[in-house]
């Protein structure tokens, strides 16, 4: 009787593990698929719901589309191209060079739309230095022919457009035009 008291315990023993390890793998099953779930709910939320950096990235890319919507309004067909004049006076000049020769231009300038022109006002001491500069650095030869006029003119517009802090090839100044040309 003795023995068989040793054997029901013994029997009763390795049931027992069996159960706790059984509980134990369960247990981590669905612990498991409660992590999967939370992460699964986590990459598939809204992005109203979103973090800082969501939302943030969210409001850039509509941003983006305004600015786009916005350009998309300038270039109505039939609105008239908006033209200004960069200083009342013509520029006159004294070319580089060895010989003794003198640059006088009337420019104006075509703009992406009206906003534009009091961009320039504000910062015209500095739009009227830049181009003194450009026109002086330029000899004789560089101003007669007519490709010289076309690089002149391509510079001039980045330089305004450098001041003015344009990003778009289509915002700011979009042409310069020479309506007076003289060289001497």
């Amino acid at each position: 009787m003795a023995e068989a008291k040793v054997d029901a315990k013994a029997e009763s023993a390795p049931k027992s593990k069996k159960n706790i390890l059984i509980i134990a793998v369960i247990g981590l099953l669905v612990f498991i698929l409660i992590l999967v779930g939370g992460l699964a709910f986590f990459l598939l939320k809204s992005p109203a719901e979103g973090s800082a950096d969501e939302v943030t990235a969210e409001a850039a890319a509509h941003g983006e589309e305004k600015k786009k919507e916005k350009k998309k309004e300038k270039k109505e067909p039939g609105t008239p191209p908006v033209f200004d004049k960069l200083q009342d006076q013509p520029f006159t000049v004294n070319l580089s060079g060895e010989a003794e020769s003198v640059l006088q231009v009337e420019i104006m300038v075509e703009l992406a739309d009206a906003a534009d022109k009091e961009k320039i006002k504000a910062v015209q001491p500095k739009i009227l230095d830049a181009v003194n500069r450009l026109l002086r650095s330029k000899t004789l030869e560089e101003v007669k022919t007519a490709e010289g006029q076309e690089e002149l003119a391509r510079q001039i517009r980045e330089r305004i457009n450098q001041i003015l802090e344009v990003e778009e090839k289509d915002e700011g100044v979009l042409s310069v035009n020479f309506t007076k040309y003289f060289y001497q």
